[in-house]
């Protein structure tokens, strides 16, 4: 099973809805009064379907009625998605579906920090990934090498005093001449898988100055 576990490059942060249209809420118990919204790992099928997928909590679920999507393209493969669904008797019913940039930690040559608008981070129940709700600024450009790029630094493996040990990583954000004219939300998660640490400090550059969370596993 192919896992897109790649460098999240960013040019617009994409929303891609099941249905042609969204109504707008419904009050009461409407299709969108009992909706849960969870990040999730979204299997697709060998003629590129979703057909399952796993949220943060490890509760798994079949999708009633298995659809393609731009997000998801390829086939027999594992994305890391944010899903908006209702919970039915054949298992769960998606309304929507929203990306989600994967950064795995490695080591970055040139390291840019360039700044970016903290909103959250928090650890995956499961423990298997570290997500992050971050804010970048975009505007319109003439140059369309002008990308910016997001990833994570992996700095330093410290052992404590007391034996345990700490990865440090850094954000990684590359503003790429790209104006910033005006904020979009991302979200972004770090797989832990093979990260051998009892706790993590990320570092993230802000322009309110640098902030750095320590979480532990």
């Amino acid at each position: 099973m192919k896992r897109t576990f790649l460098l999240f490059y960013l040019f617009t942060f994409l929303s891609f809805f099941v249905s042609c249209t969204q109504d707008a809420y419904e009050k009461g118990e409407g299709r969108y009064s009992q909706m849960v919204a969870e990040m999730v790992e979204a299997k697709t099928s060998s003629d590129s379907r979703v057909i399952s997928f796993v949220t943060d909590d490890d509760k798994q679920f079949t999708v009633n009625s298995p659809f393609t999507s731009k997000l998801m393209p390829k086939a027999d493969t594992v994305y890391r998605a944010i899903f908006y669904y209702n919970m039915v008797e054949q298992g769960a019913e998606v309304i929507g579906t929203d990306k989600v940039g994967v950064i795995v930690p490695r080591h970055v040559e040139e390291l840019k920090t360039d700044p970016v608008k903290m909103e959250s981070v928090w650890l995956a129940k499961s423990r298997r990934y570290l997500n992050l709700s971050v804010y970048l600024m975009l505007g319109a450009v003439d140059d369309e090498k002008a990308v910016q790029k997001l990833g994570c630094h992996r700095d330093t493996l410290m052992v404590n005093a007391d034996g345990t040990k700490t990865l440090r990583l850094q954000l990684h954000h590359d503003q790429a001449g790209v104006p910033e004219y005006y904020s979009t939300r991302t979200y972004l998660s770090i797989p832990l898988a093979g990260v051998d640490a009892d706790s993590i400090w990320l570092s993230i550059n802000t322009y309110d100055g640098l902030v750095v969370k320590k979480i532990c596993q």
